[in-house]
């Protein structure tokens, strides 16, 4: 019988865009005499380039059940209002009340309804229903697996051997029905990219052509296994379908149920890197799916082995190596053999347009902290080498950067892996066959020098090697945990024992005046800054984003904190740190921006250990209070109930240089993989949280993983019903603002600025300003103000009126007539402007607020004089006025039209910066003073490129005298001297001052056709010199006399403390008994464990990391947790 021979497909060629206005081109690899039949980013609307809430686009579909298992529309509205709100409120009182005045709701139809069997039909699965009334699932639900491990009892216990143990019910999804409910959904798919591209920037024709780097499906990654898989040949001979990569992006993470008690959840996520991160990093969007509840071991079984080994328990290693073996068996189960085979030979589904394809499912990215990252990668805890990537030692995580450290490139894991599977199984024969110890002599001999751990992996299975060839590059990197509550926090706790131990000699609360700092620090934008707390210092419930502000406005808060030389240093490192989170977050990357992280990188490793040799090193720092009172509580633990352990204040170091440190160099390499690290970072995992933990309230708290799968089946399909059978209704396209008199639309999005259309504050000219310059009421503000206005008026009617005139020009601006001689008044504009990244956001200027600086662009720039690219002026006041021009126009004619223009009037503020200032600085401004003829102004809103965020320097104080008094202008207090632009405050803001490496910002590329790209000098100095040794360190005590870090009396003057502080010095200790107290590791939206570093290890690495500094960033519950999930160490 003759054999069928698969067919080959045609070779691939090369297919490139036109380059678009922002210099942007992309290349598809797709086969000869083949075209790009599925293309989302050709549907793109305005509504998916922007985060301005907008309404949405719906496709309604029309089919025989429209409302799954209701019966009518009114059900199923009522049913959707009470699954989709956990805990309702006013707005969703009104929600209800809009459901019952819809005149095609029936109270009747909603009253018959069997409520009890319908929700249970709603959150059932499809096998579980009679097949007429299950029809409309088109999912498969969730599963349930029951769960056993084989428990290693060594030689030297009772009946020594393997003994299965069930643990409990694995609940799930399958992988392969949670891509089949995507690729089926139409809504979904529209937007489902199926080919990947290479997309290249060339700013000008001057400009060098350089990758970007941004969405997975643009990645190298997802290139290399679209192209590896196009070559690969059909698997049914005759049936050449087009064959699509599933982009498969994994996360799991456990967290807390309830402020109080032990409820925990360990669920594991599924997103898509065929959608776009700008969509799926969204909870609102809903594109995370939930596919398994992981389980833990439990008390019973920890009850099994007392009986089972004479009422004692067996070691912690023992417990550990249960722990993994019990998270690799639920691994096992989810991916099966369906899975598998989808990877082999596709999985054909007929698309919403028609076409049958084979989709092939690839796991990418694996998101998750340290704990559970090397938990995934079978790498021991804090081991000898602890990085799951490399080989690198202990002993040289602080090397980042320098040229030694070269061992993450020299040696990979992923490089010995066959060796790798020798070692672990070997180790497992000795484990199984001659009942040895898991940690014991002869398995330690094997795996100790690597790190490894005798478990069962379930992703190195020889069964998924063609498809999965390691899952160690998958873990990536997590920018939340690794820096922002990992080196970032360590850092930040050790400036505040810095601050006490320089508060001591100073006599002043250095920590106090800290907070008083932040304290006056405005917030900017929606959320790019918040309001800071009362005391910053104390570090009380802090989510990740908490230390992200506190990073982004760091400088002006820490200056003139510390004595010279240490309070340069902090400043340089604090501004390398900055500019290192905020290059890692970029969502654009191109190789510009990435050649300046690796510079970074190098400066941030550098300047770390220059500020840990030459600062901390040499003063003596202690525990804080909170710290001390952790530790005493873990202490008491260890010693039994009753038995109370010390609180006295220990010595304390940085303790920065751990793996987290060494992780920071691998973020360049992993973006050009991958894409940029917002796309997989685990900040999307901690927000998926909110919505399973916000359905326990709906269970019964006791086998609340069960009824959790059936609620979020419940809202899924619901969610689906409600897309595809309902119309958007007026509700859907009301848009906040209507109380302020704006209205935004799509339209009102794409225009360079929002203004009210009201006049209800108007501002007549004769009263307010002409009786205000009198010999009694001289207002300074008002000087000039209608001749300005009117000068700024006039190039801008001609404009209006179809004349070249530039601004600049003047004219007989007599001629112009304000009418009614009015001007009015608002409070708000909105500006909305272009990314770095190409989307559209919007900044609002808030006059009369924090919130009333603005930048522009400088016209006079690159000329001589003109430093900077940008001015920077406080709106002091937004207003529009019915104008005309009654004057001769410069064809001779006259024209009488009268139309509305829109102006702002506002104070510029002075650079204080010169063009040769030092590297890792931020500019400075002080405002001009009103006495100054130039100093007030008006402009064309749409001149304004966006607002800027000024934080005061604090450390020069105010100015003595009190700013005049005007009409127009709402009183204030004293203005500081100077002002730092914080352009650390967004991506973007930090991306205007990158110059020549950003792509949305248009202005730039003829301005700066080559970035300014600094290098790393041959002469750096990398301070790799030997650290001193522990008992060295804090010799030089940072109280004692004639040091050189005294603080000076002029310190004590320079620092303008809150009178409302300053008798805090003598108490400030005591008032940090509450610390931690009631720090939830979830909260703000955003559930965070402070610090997951598992510096926790196995009995066996005990010897190798004596110092257990890293559980002070936890408070009691945090420990509890990581101890349950992670076995105790």
């Amino acid at each position: 019988m003759p054999t069928s021979v698969p067919t080959l497909p045609h070779p691939l060629s090369v297919f490139s865009s036109q380059r678009n206005s922002f210099g942007v081109m992309r290349e598809y690899s797709i086969h000869l005499n083949s075209t790009i039949t599925h293309d989302p980013d050709g549907l793109i609307t305005l509504h998916d380039l922007t985060d301005i809430p907008l309404p949405s686009p719906r496709n309604v579909s029309r089919n025989l059940n429209p409302y799954g298992p209701f019966s009518n529309l009114s059900s199923f509205l009522m049913a959707d209002w009470y699954w989709n709100s956990n805990n309702k409120s006013y707005l969703d009182f009104q929600k209800l009340i809009s459901i019952l005045k819809r005149p095609n709701f029936s109270l009747e139809d909603a009253t018959q309804v069997n409520w009890a069997a319908t929700f249970k039909a709603l959150g059932a699965n499809r096998d579980d229903l009679p097949e007429d009334t299950g029809s409309w699932i088109k999912d498969d639900g969730w599963k349930t697996t029951q769960i056993s491990i084989d428990v290693p009892f060594h030689s030297r216990m009772k009946n020594s051997g393997m003994e299965k143990y069930t643990v409990g019910d694995f609940r799930h999804r399958s992988i392969v029905s949670v891509i089949r409910e995507k690729i089926l959904n139409p809504d979904e798919n529209r937007q489902f990219h199926y080919y990947p591209y290479r997309s290249t920037w060339k700013a000008s024709e001057a400009s060098p052509e350089v990758d970007l780097y941004g969405e997975l499906y643009a990645s190298q990654a997802f290139r290399d296994a679209h192209e590896e898989l196009q070559k690969q040949p059909d698997p049914v001979p005759g049936e050449p379908l087009e064959k699509v990569v599933v982009a498969l992006m994994l996360a799991s993470d456990s967290t807390h149920l309830t402020s109080f008690g032990d409820a925990q959840l360990w669920p594991c996520y599924l997103f898509f890197g065929n959608e776009s991160k700008y969509r799926r990093c969204q909870p609102s969007q809903h594109l995370c799916h939930q596919i398994a509840y992981f389980e833990k071991l439990s008390d019973k079984f920890t009850d099994y082995l007392k009986t089972r080994n004479h009422g004692k328990l067996p070691s912690d290693a023992f417990m550990t190596h249960c722990t993994r073996e019990l998270f690799h068996a639920q691994w096992a189960v989810l991916l099966d053999d369906e899975l598998l085979d989808a990877m082999k030979n596709g999985i054909v589904i007929m698309c919403p347009d028609g076409r049958r394809r084979r989709f092939y499912p690839r796991i990418f990215t694996y998101s998750a902290d340290y704990p559970e990252k090397i938990l995934v990668g079978g790498i021991r805890n804090n081991g000898i080498c602890p990085c799951h990537r490399c080989f690198i030692k202990k002993s040289d995580l602080s090397n980042l950067g320098a040229p030694i450290d070269d061992q993450r490139h020299v040696q990979q894991r992923i490089d010995s892996e066959d060796r790798r599977r020798e070692l672990v199984s070997d180790a497992r024969r000795e484990i199984l066959e001659n009942s040895y110890a898991v940690d014991g002599t002869k398995v330690e001999a094997l795996l100790k020098s690597q790190s490894l751990v005798p478990v069962n992996n379930a992703f190195f299975s020889p069964r998924f090697l063609p498809f999965i060839m390691s899952i160690l590059p998958s873990l990536v990197v997590d920018i939340l945990h690794e820096f922002e509550v990992g080196v970032w926090k360590r850092l930040f706790t050790h400036l505040i024992r810095l601050l006490e131990a320089f508060s001591q000699a100073s006599g002043v609360t250095l920590s106090a005046e800290l907070d008083y700092r932040y304290r006056l620090t405005p917030s900017f934008g929606r959320d790019a800054v918040r309001r800071f707390g009362v005391n910053a210092s104390a570090m009380k419930r802090k989510a990740a984003r908490d230390f992200e502000d506190l990073l982004q406005c760091a400088i002006p808060a820490f200056e003139g904190l510390l004595p010279e030389p240490h309070g340069t240093a902090l400043m340089k490192l604090l501004f390398v740190f900055a500019q290192w989170h905020a290059l890692a977050k970029l969502r654009l990357q191109n190789d510009h921006t990435l050649d300046l992280l690796d510079y970074t990188t190098t400066q941030l490793g550098a300047h770390t250990r220059r500020f840990d040799r030459d600062t901390c090193s040499r003063v003596a720092t202690k525990e804080l209070a909170k710290e001390a009172e952790a530790r005493a509580r873990r202490e008491a633990k260890g010693k039994g109930k009753g038995k109370a352990a010390s609180t006295t204040r220990k010595p304390a170091t940085l303790g920065i240089f751990t793996v987290k440190f060494h992780y920071l160099g691998d973020y360049v390499p992993t973006i050009r993989r991958f894409g940029t690290s917002d796309s997989y970072s685990t900040e999307n995992g901690e927000r998926a949280h909110g919505l399973p933990k916000s359905w326990y309230a709906r269970t019964d708290k006791q086998d609340y993983q069960e009824q959790k799968t059936r609620i979020e089946r419940r809202q899924a399909r619901l969610s689906r019903i409600r897309a595809q059978a309902l119309e958007p209704s007026k509700e859907d396209h009301h848009m906040g603002g209507a109380s302020n008199g704006l209205s935004p639309t799509e339209a009102g999005v794409e225009a360079r600025y929002i203004m009210a259309s009201n006049q209800n504050q108007p501002v007549d000219l004769g009263s307010a300003v002409v009786n205000c310059l009198g010999a009694t009421h001289h207002d300074l503000y008002l000087v000039d103000f209608i001749p300005k206005l009117k000068q700024h008026l006039m190039p801008r009617i001609l404009q209006r009126l179809g004349f070249e005139c530039s601004a600049g020009y003047k004219g007989d601006w007599t001629s112009v007539v304000i009418r009614d001689h009015r001007i009015y008044q608002h409070k708000l504009l909105k500006i909305n402007y272009t990314t770095y990244d190409i989307r559209r956001d919007q900044d609002v200027i808030h006059i009369e607020t924090p919130q009333c600086n603005v930048m522009l662009l400088n016209s006079n720039f690159p000329v001589p004089g003109a430093h900077s690219l940008y001015l920077y002026s406080r709106v002091l006041g937004v207003y529009h006025a019915n104008v005309s021009y009654i004057g001769v126009l410069p064809d001779g004619t006259r024209r009488y039209d009268s139309f509305r223009l829109d102006m702002v009037w506002g104070q510029w503020y002075e650079s204080l910066s010169h063009p040769g200032k030092e590297e890792f600085q931020l500019d400075r401004l002080r405002l001009s003073p009103v006495e100054t003829p130039e100093s007030l102004h008006f402009m064309d809103p749409a001149d304004i490129l966006r607002g800027v965020h000024l934080i005061p320097q604090f450390s020069l104080g105010k100015v003595d005298a009190l700013p005049p008094k005007s009409r127009l202008v709402i009183p204030q207090e004293s203005e500081w001297n100077a002002y730092y632009i914080n352009r650390f405050v967004d991506r973007d803001m930090f991306m205007r001052y990158q110059y020549g490496m950003s792509v949305g910002h248009i202005y730039m590329h003829s301005l700066f056709p080559l970035p300014m790209l600094p290098s790393i000098p041959t002469d750096f100095d990398y301070c790799l010199q030997d650290l001193p040794p522990p008992a060295a360190r804090g010799s030089e005590q940072a109280q004692a006399s004639g040091s050189n870090v005294t603080p000076t009396s002029e310190f004590t003057r320079t620092c303008p403390l809150d009178p409302l502080i300053m008798d805090q010095a003598t108490t400030h200790d005591g008032d940090s008994n509450d610390l931690d107290q009631a720090d939830t590791s979830e909260h703000a939206g955003l559930g965070v464990r402070h610090d997951d570093d598992p510096n926790k290890m196995d009995q066996a690495d005990a010897y190798e990391h004596a110092d257990h500094d890293y559980l002070d960033d936890m408070n009691d519950r945090e420990i509890i947790l990581h101890e349950e999930m992670y076995g105790e160490i």
